[in-house]
């Protein structure tokens, strides 16, 4: 039998699979024994294992306890593991902490400290990354004793000054930046803006500095448009003319004086009556009509002379200007001023302002027309005689302004009763008897013309002839004659009725100046 069972691993098969049914196994019974004592011992081992192991209840019975007793030390281990293996469950924070503060002296207090520690380290490298003043504030809570708080106190320590530092320079830095802008305010110029743009490009008061700079620069820029307006507006003006106004509405066609450009081009074109200045310290001019008169004494004109004769008719094509009263004394002083006159001439102590210039040749008169038209541009002369009395008699044909010697006072200053000369006109009384008065004080005529008869006589272009036979019927001047001898007209404040007629003519040497001769200028009507 002990030979079949060495066999085994040699292709040895059971008995009832072998061809020999007849063989059986002799084993003796003790074998069997033997195995079944073995397998006890196992049993009993394990049970014996596993009675080490368990834990006695607090609460057993005295003499359960009593046997317990020499496994005492073996739960207190157990609870330990069992506490640390529930962490390990749980893995968090809490339950860290939980095992320390069961276990403050346990097998595994230092890897439950590790992890608590851990997680700290966690919280603050959280902190440091926020870098806030709540990030640090929010370790601190979770955190008042751990690893990194009195580094965490620092830093907010350190925060909290960083911040009032920040504070103390933005109210140091405001206050400058109101210094600043107060200063700029104050002087209020694109300079003073700029200025503090430059010194505060980021302070409280950038916008409104940049939008005073812009509305100041808008202001600059009307007020400058408007002095431009302005400035071209008084050009056209000085120039007086008809293009010149015209090129200032072309350079500003929504100017502030188009409408008053509009009516001075009016005014410049030719209309009968329609007065006018070329500048400010020119005489008043009016346009007379074109038209025809008969100029010259007729026949039977009483006190008429040889050479007023005779009567004839003059026409005139052409618009012309004459002045509405006779020069002045101021007028002509800008003249003298200006340098286009030579000499200031003396008033007799009658003062002189707007009383008519004296003491003035045939010379200095024609000085003063040149110096005129040097100034406006526009042709100034002395009048013909026949643009003078064309002027005076304004239509009308009988001898005499007014008709007769007591009308003859409203429109001329003449020798009057008062003057006690024996060719005075009695019919009038005088308030300024031997002078002139100032000019534009009496009536006008048809034409709107001032002063033509009496105050002072006035210069003409004509030369001295003996009569008016072949003198010119087209209104221009007689430079026929004598011609160092001119033609005065008009009477003055010392003639009488006879010289104080329409077609009354005096001669004088062209350098001659006396206090009852003075002129007035024309020049052509228009543009």
């Amino acid at each position: 039998m002990i030979d079949e069972k060495t066999e085994t691993n040699s292709g040895w098969q059971a008995p009832h699979e072998r061809e020999d049914f007849t063989v059986r196994d002799e084993r003796a019974p003790w074998g069997r024994w033997i195995v079944g004592l073995l397998f006890l011992a196992i049993v009993i081992a394990g049970a014996l294992w596993l009675a080490s192991k368990v834990v006695v209840p607090k609460d057993l019975p005295a003499v359960e306890k009593a046997q317990t007793e020499p496994e005492e030390k073996a739960p207190k281990i157990g609870a330990d593991a069992a506490a640390w293996v529930k962490a390990l469950e749980k893995d968090t924070l809490e339950g860290y902490r939980e095992y320390l503060a069961a276990f403050p002296k346990g097998k595994h207090a230092d890897d439950a400290q590790a992890e608590i520690d851990a997680y700290d380290n966690k919280a603050w490298a959280t902190a440091e990354k926020r870098n806030t003043l709540s990030g640090y504030e929010d370790y601190l809570e979770a955190w008042p004793e751990g690893l990194h708080a009195s580094k965490a106190r620092e830093r907010i320590a350190e925060i909290k000054a960083a911040a009032e530092a920040r504070a103390k320079d933005a109210a140091e830095r405001a206050a400058l930046d109101k210094t600043h802008w107060e200063a700029a305010a104050r002087e209020n110029t694109i300079e003073s803006y700029s200025r503090y743009l430059t010194q505060q490009p980021t302070g409280q008061y950038v916008t409104q500095a940049q939008e005073r700079i812009n509305q100041i620069k808008a202001d600059q820029a009307s007020a400058a448009a408007i002095a431009a307006d302005t400035a071209a507006w008084e050009a056209a003006k000085t120039a007086n003319r008809v293009d010149s106004y015209q090129q200032y509405m072309t350079s500003y066609p929504q100017g502030a004086y188009v409408p008053q450009a509009l009516a001075a081009i009016e005014q410049l074109r030719p209309a009968a009556g329609r007065a006018f200045r070329d500048c400010d310290v020119c005489p008043e001019m009016v346009s007379l009509p074109s038209g025809t008169a008969s100029l010259g004494a007729g026949d039977n004109e009483k006190d008429a002379r040889p050479n007023e004769k005779p009567q004839r008719p003059v026409t005139f094509a052409d618009m012309f200007a004459i002045g509405v009263k006779e020069v002045t004394f101021a007028e002509y002083n800008a003249c003298v001023s200006a340098g286009g006159c030579s000499g200031q001439p003396r008033d007799n102590g009658w003062g002189g302002g707007n009383r008519p210039v004296i003491n003035v040749s045939w010379d200095d008169a024609l000085k003063y027309a040149g110096w005129l038209s040097q100034k406006t541009g526009k042709p100034y002369a002395l009048p013909s005689e026949a643009q003078w009395e064309y002027a005076a008699r304004a239509g009308d044909s009988t001898p005499i302004v007014g008709g007769s010697l007591a009308a003859l006072c409203a429109f001329a200053n003449g020798a009057s009763q008062e003057s006690g000369l024996k060719w005075a006109n009695t019919a009038c009384t005088d308030p300024a008897v031997d002078r002139t008065l100032p000019t534009g004080m009496l009536g006008a005529n048809k034409f709107g013309v001032k002063d033509m008869i009496g105050n002072v006589a006035e210069w003409t272009q004509d030369c001295n002839t003996l009569n008016l036979r072949d003198a010119p019927t087209d209104g221009s001047a007689d430079s026929r004659g004598s011609c160092n001898q001119r033609v005065v007209r008009g009477g003055s404040w010392f003639s009488g009725p006879a010289d104080l007629r329409y077609a009354a003519r005096l001669m004088q040497r062209r350098g001659d100046s006396n206090d009852f001769t003075g002129f007035r200028v024309i020049r052509k009507a228009g543009p």
